[in-house]
């Protein structure tokens, strides 16, 4: 029986649902996806590799994961405190809806908008005020997880395209690895800001002694 341990790199599925409702809001299977009409043709379905202990899923989750049988399915319910936390009312605000208009924003219930460097969501227009909660979208929420362990990554090509997407938010097609004994190069198909390329690295470095990571 193999069990997973912290810096094991894993591949996972799962799903993920507000317990009230039992609605999905997050999945990794393009065919329920499609089956439960959310199917998004812009997001990128399949399989998600990660290292435990760093936090590149909600640390609630990613501190489950560890000591856990491979091949297993886990159920995990969490509160809204391990998750996206509690609603915040001082994040709920009420503004004049011509302010937006002038934006050319037409506001109505539902619609999602950026302001302040905060996304919010429009709960109510009336009276000629509208009322935005930046609240995530999960807040308050209870959730329920099912996790499915596939396997333990051994391969290095793997765990650097794990680091590479998870950390840079990059698809498979936005990159090109090479990899030549010790030495792997990412070549960019996107612009990426230099100290994020040293994160990498950094973390290449950390994570899977003995690599030394390039970007062209």
């Amino acid at each position: 029986m193999t069990k997973t341990k912290e810096k094991d790199f894993v591949e996972i599925n799962y799903v993920g649902r507000i317990k009230e409702n039992n609605q999905i809001f997050d999945l990794t299977d393009k065919e329920l996806a499609k089956k439960n009409g959310i199917y998004d043709e812009n997001t990128m379905y399949g399989p998600k590799i990660l290292c435990l202990g760093e936090k590149q899923i909600l640390p609630s989750i990613d501190k489950f994961l560890v000591d856990k049988e491979v091949g297993k399915t886990y159920t995990l319910e969490l509160k809204p405190e391990e998750s996206f936390g509690k609603k915040d009312s001082n994040l709920i605000k009420i503004m004049p809806s011509e302010i937006l208009r002038k934006q050319k924003i037409n506001p109505f219930p539902g619609l999602q908008i950026h302001a302040g460097g905060l996304i919010g969501t429009i709960r109510s227009v009336s009276g000629g005020r509208v009322t935005i909660d930046f609240n995530h979208p999960l807040s308050g929420k209870n959730l329920v997880y099912e996790l499915n362990i596939n396997r333990i990554v051994e391969k290095d090509d793997e765990k650097i395209r794990s680091l590479v997407e998870n950390m840079l938010n990059l698809s498979y097609n936005e990159y090109e690895l090479e990899l030549q004994g010790s030495k792997a190069n990412v070549k960019l198909k996107v612009t990426i800001p230099n100290n994020a390329k040293e994160e990498v690295k950094n973390k290449v470095n950390k994570l899977i002694p003995g690599f030394e990571l390039s970007f062209s």
